[in-house]
């Protein structure tokens, strides 16, 4: 099975179709949208869409890891990151 990833192109195309909004219009929506996203994101505060899931920044704490190359040990810094928790309403729809 070939894997598909949605670009932003295709999300502007979908709502130049479905809503009948000009695609340059659609595509500057996306990327606002996109952009207020990181926006939240930066500032570690949490995305809550609803009946689709959570984006929230998460603190990992720093861990003994291995260089890929050499084999040597090392310790992988502290960082953030994003992650996703689908809602209730997605995870039923994907395990039907």
């Amino acid at each position: 099975m070939k894997k598909k990833n949605v670009t932003r192109k295709e999300l502007a195309a979908s709502i130049n179709e479905q809503l009948g909004v000009s695609q340059r219009n659609s595509s500057e929506l996306v990327d606002r949208i996109f952009s207020v996203m990181k926006e939240t994101l930066v500032q570690g505060e949490s995305i809550k869409l609803v009946q689709f899931g959570t984006l929230m920044v998460r603190d990992k704490a720093p861990r003994r890891g291995r260089n890929p190359r050499t084999g040597e040990p090392m310790t992988i810094t502290k960082r953030k990151m994003v992650s996703f928790r689908p809602s209730k309403r997605l995870r039923e729809l994907l395990n039907s």
